[in-house]
């Protein structure tokens, strides 16, 4: 190893920097020496790390390209080739004279937030020949790094600008400045996701783009860094955790494509992957999502074969790349990746995002999903709090407004939706207002209950700040089971501030016409291109429809007109539906039920209910009849053998015998002679199968705290969570236990 005797600064470094470097063989360097021999026997003994050593020299030989690919492939081809060392500085240095030398460091995100990747690959590849080149040649190079590193933008984007500066002072060997860019850096990081649950307050399309583009290495490259250099608190961090699995099995629809919140641009360009050539991955965020969690990784391979269509890949022979997969030799965790692994991520409740998935294994299944943030937010978060998005048979059904850039209009057709429109009305999302007013803050309380794994899903989102009253949107998911077509049921309860105020629901189906089945009652979308549109962005030709059923009575329906996002390559001008509903002293109580379909699953058939206080449908498919119905909860209603009382309740009959029940409420009670269902002294939330077909009702429930009577033929004990609990009364066909307060399964026996 070459020290040269004229750079002072560096022959300092040598002698005292070892006292605060964690626990590696460089001293002031950021890639340790030591892992070389580690590193070379990878790429001599496994298919993965020899296919990047291929692929990085053959980089390197290509000659002048991307500042990343040189800088990156011919660093790695120094490590791994070291017979050929020369040809690979000499490439190097080339790039600084031609490129980092006049590179112009801007205010705006184009000049700064998209340079720093350049200069990131270009700090690792001095950091890894620096021993190798004259005092005053390393001294010049220097030299342009720092001036154009503390030139990137700090105070907005934060994590790039401090990213660099942080590794510069790395590399310098200045540890209080390095330990000061630090602090500053995992602050900016934690802006990005919420720190309990890892959703990305800057939305779905954001979050996805900007954690996997490689024009982006300085933020979303860094956690891998500073892991490697010891500082082992990124893959841990559970925000960070929760940031991986949210992004590839959460932001994402069933075939790889985003759901649309925030500043999200289009589906098209904002996908959770960065590939070139159809197999060569440039990013290597979705192959190593096992450095944060299983979860992560099965997700992420899920969008890599379903989305990506690459079954086999290459990983792009870049040193960072390489060092992600390898790690160190210390350590001895080298990864691989197998897209056999591949798993659909199930339904899932976070603290500020609502997920209900159908359980098949497919890029055809059903998704809905909620937005609820609880306080963290920044630039690229909308006003959409209790929004909805919606997905399924390979298309995307429902959207919210996305953006079309920072101060952008978009005008197609003759239509225009302003940039104040898209990034800060809540009409541009599936939500709700009062008084016809947008909300007046992104923040809600988030996803406060809900019950996922049985034939019927459910979660509450809560809403206070954002409007002049109070909202709970529950969202009931009947899953495809009994062999019918799965569908959504959403519940909106709504109190007022003021007497006069109305409410308004906003519907925004991903098609151009809204087409008007019958008045204020049900509206059919087609997703397809119409006339004169270059849009939506379709996936698959399976023909993808979505029903709107009005199951509660509006006021009046206005049919209403936006265009989304113009520069998108897919733009359309597309209707909207704004439905206006009166409250009755201050309150409504509010059903809609969203139905996807396609040329082989047919909505069922749809007809208005109501019954005393309740409203809501009845939805036939065939041999099986659900009734879904919603109120205030107060009074006890009633519907041919069936009794209840509660905000929400959704039931279903097979060939006339109840085989499922949820009830967000106090009782649910069907037939005769003998009961089934449950009375309790207090409200809870319960989803239930009963005995038909098995040996024992199972179910699911929410619980503050509560007496139960469960009524079921034969019933003489309950169980939750797998734990028989003490019977205050038994009777025939009914058993009286107390439930604590949680979320437990729930077995009758």
């Amino acid at each position: 190893m070459k020290i040269t005797n004229g750079h002072t600064k560096l022959v300092l470094i040598v002698f005292l920097c070892t006292a605060f470097i964690p626990q590696q063989g460089y001293c002031g360097n950021i890639i340790d020496t030591n892992d070389y021999a580690y590193w070379r026997k990878l790429a001599s003994t496994s298919k993965l790390f020899g296919a990047m050593k291929a692929n990085a020299i053959y980089t390197a030989n290509l000659g002048d390209g991307e500042t990343r690919d040189v800088m990156g492939a011919n660093a790695l081809a120094y490590i791994l080739d070291p017979a050929n060392k020369d040809k690979y500085i000499s490439a190097i240095t080339s790039k600084f004279e031609t490129r980092i030398k006049t590179i112009v460091i801007g205010s705006g995100a184009a000049t700064s937030s998209v340079r720093s990747h350049e200069l990131f690959y270009a700090l690792l590849a001095l950091d890894v020949i620096r021993y190798d080149l004259d005092a005053e040649v390393l001294s010049k190079y220097e030299n342009w790094l720092e001036n154009k590193i503390m030139a990137l933008v700090i105070g907005k984007w934060d994590p790039h600008g401090w990213a660099m500066r942080m590794m510069y002072y790395k590399y310098i060997g200045d540890d209080a400045k390095f330990q000061n860019a630090k602090k500053e850096f995992d602050i900016g990081l934690s802006e990005h996701y919420m720190p309990n649950d890892g959703v990305s307050p800057a939305g779905n399309g954001y979050c996805v783009q900007r954690w996997n583009s490689i024009e982006r290495a300085a933020k979303n490259t860094m956690l891998d860094i500073m892991e490697y250099m010891g500082y082992n608190e990124y893959y841990s961090n559970p925000g960070i955790v929760g940031l991986k699995e949210f992004i590839y099995g959460y932001a994402t629809a069933p075939f790889g494509r985003i759901l649309l919140y925030g500043d999200s641009r289009n589906t098209e360009v904002q996908k959770p992957w960065d590939i070139e050539e159809g197999n060569i991955i440039l990013s290597p965020h979705i192959v190593s999502g096992a450095r944060f969690s299983p979860e992560a990784y099965k997700y992420a391979m899920w969008v890599l074969r379903e989305g990506a269509g690459v079954s086999e890949g290459v990983l792009k022979g870049h040193l960072s790349n390489y060092l992600i997969m390898a790690g160190t030799a210390a350590i001895n965790n080298p990864l691989n990746f197998k897209t056999d692994d591949a798993e659909l991520a199930p339904s899932r409740l976070f603290e500020n995002y609502g997920a209900l998935k159908s359980k098949d294994q497919s890029v055809n299944g059903l998704y809905l999903s909620m937005l609820n943030l609880k306080g963290n937010i920044e630039y690229h978060t909308h006003y959409e709090t209790n929004a909805l998005a919606l997905a399924g048979y390979g298309e995307i059904l429902m959207r919210n407004a996305g953006y079309d850039g920072p101060n952008t209009n978009a005008t197609i057709n003759g239509v225009t939706a302003t940039f104040d429109f898209m990034h800060s009305n809540s009409e541009a999302a599936n939500t709700l207002m009062i008084g016809g007013k947008r909300h007046t803050s992104k923040v809600g309380d988030g996803i406060i209950e809900g019950l996922v794994g049985q034939d019927i899903e459910y979660f509450r989102g809560s809403s206070a700040k954002a409007i002049a009253g109070t909202h709970f949107r529950d969202v009931v998911f009947m899953q495809p089971s009994n062999n019918v077509n799965g569908y959504y049921v959403v519940m909106d309860h709504v109190r007022t501030d003021k007497l006069e105020d109305n409410v308004n629901v906003v519907w925004h189906p991903n098609s151009a016409i809204l087409n008007t089945v019958k008045n204020a009652t049900e509206y059919f979308s087609e997703i397809k291109i119409e006339k004169g549109n270059a849009g939506p962005r379709l996936y698959s030709d399976n023909k993808a429809t979505l029903t709107t059923f009005l199951g509660t009575e509006p006021a009046s329906v206005e049919l209403k007109k936006t265009a989304n996002q113009d520069r998108s390559g897919y733009a359309f001008a597309s209707d909207y539906m704004f439905v206006n509903y009166n409250t009755y002293n201050k309150q409504a109580d509010i059903l809609t039920v969203l139905f996807p379909g396609d040329k082989t699953h047919k909505a069922g058939d749809l007809n208005r209910i109501t019954t005393g206080s309740y409203s809501g449908s009845e939805i036939t498919q065939g041999q099986v009849i659900d009734i879904a119905l919603t109120s205030n909860g107060h009074v006890i209603g009633k519907r041919g053998l069936e009794s209840f009382q509660g905000e929400n309740i959704v039931y279903r009959k097979l060939g006339g015998k109840l085989i499922s029940y949820f009830v967000k409420g106090s009782s649910f009670k069907s037939g005769q002679q003998t009961l089934i269902g449950f009375k309790s002294d207090a409200p809870v939330a319960l989803s239930m199968n009963t005995r038909v077909g098995r040996k024992e009702a199972t179910g699911k429930m929410v619980s503050s705290g509560a007496q139960v009577t469960f009524y079921a033929t034969g019933v003489s004990s309950v169980k939750i969570d797998g734990i028989k609990i003490p019977v205050e009364e038994s009777k025939p066909n009914s058993v009286t236990v107390n439930i604590p307060k949680g979320t437990f399964k729930v077995e009758l026996l």
